[in-house]
């Protein structure tokens, strides 16, 4: 009896569930098991997120490796443009005190700063003692982090080259005229996110409009880094796609008549992982 090799195994697994799924969420990989570190790239090429497990990891290898493998993972799905969540024991004191320790603090502090999509409470939200003070704890250090002068360097440090396809060259291209023009935002005008996910693995720093017609896209959206997901109606032309956006920018606060936009979507509109326009448009 031929055995499977554990990567096959776990690819089998993720490929069985969209097959079930068909499309009607997506699927996060929870990486808790050392196949699952050692199978990284294969898991990538078919979820459509991650979580980094960090307690479960750690009890499924030493302590002392997690760290490691925690930022390993952050870098993997960086470079892919894959949303990352790190999770588990984030604030774990919280669960029955009213403040976090310094130590629980930095861990935080140090997901932001590699560059995670989302840092998950667990213990302390869903049965601590303090859970709307975890989340407003939470809250505070992740604007913190993001408010200082190191944290662009931090990010900018851990940034790779884009992948050499349209849709990563539509992300890059918005980076570069995010460096030579003082834009309001980017709008991603996009039916899957795919565009929406291109412009956030760039990390710009400027705020991401994600418009979608799409409820499910939307809600998909709400946890990449630095999108904020629109919903809005199909578009029919290049002209109608630009009004929306500009009129969307003004709607969410972004607007300042002295500042560009940068749009990015798909043609024909509303065929998914189309990414092959960008357009840049004056706030009237």
């Amino acid at each position: 009896m031929q055995r499977r090799r554990p990567v096959d195994a776990i690819k089998e697994s993720i490929l069985e569930a969209k097959a079930i799924i068909q499309g009607r969420a997506g699927i996060v990989a929870k990486l808790e098991k050392p196949a699952a570190i050692l199978s990284l790239e294969a898991i990538l090429a078919e979820t459509d997120a991650v979580m980094v497990a960090r307690g479960d990891l750690g009890v499924e290898m030493p302590a002392e490796q997690v760290p490691a493998i925690q930022k390993r993972i952050v870098r993997a799905c960086r470079r892919l443009g894959k949303p990352v969540i790190v999770a588990t024991q984030m604030l774990e004191s919280m669960v029955g005190a009213p403040v976090p320790t310094r130590a629980e603090a930095s861990d935080v502090a140090t997901a932001i700063y590699d560059g995670a999509d989302a840092v998950m409470l667990s213990a302390e939200s869903a049965s601590g003692k303090y859970p709307v003070e975890s989340v407003a704890m939470m809250d505070a250090i992740v604007r913190q982090t993001e408010a200082d002068p190191y944290y662009g360097d931090a990010i900018e440090a851990g940034h790779t080259p884009p992948g050499v396809n349209i849709p990563d060259a539509i992300g890059l291209a918005a980076r570069s005229v995010a460096g030579l023009l003082d834009l309001a935002a980017m709008v991603a005008y996009t039916s899957s996110g795919a565009s929406a996910l291109r412009m956030a693995r760039e990390r710009s720093g400027v705020p991401i409009i994600g418009m979608t017609p799409r409820r499910s896209t939307a809600r998909r959206l709400a946890l990449v880094w630095g999108v904020n997901p629109f919903l809005c109606h199909d578009v029919m032309s290049v002209d109608e796609m630009t009004e929306v956006a500009l009129k969307t920018v003004t709607q969410l606060g972004f607007a300042d008549p002295c500042r560009a936009v940068v749009i990015a979507a798909g043609m024909p509109f509303g065929t998914p992982g189309t990414t092959n326009l960008l357009r840049i448009a004056q706030m009237n």
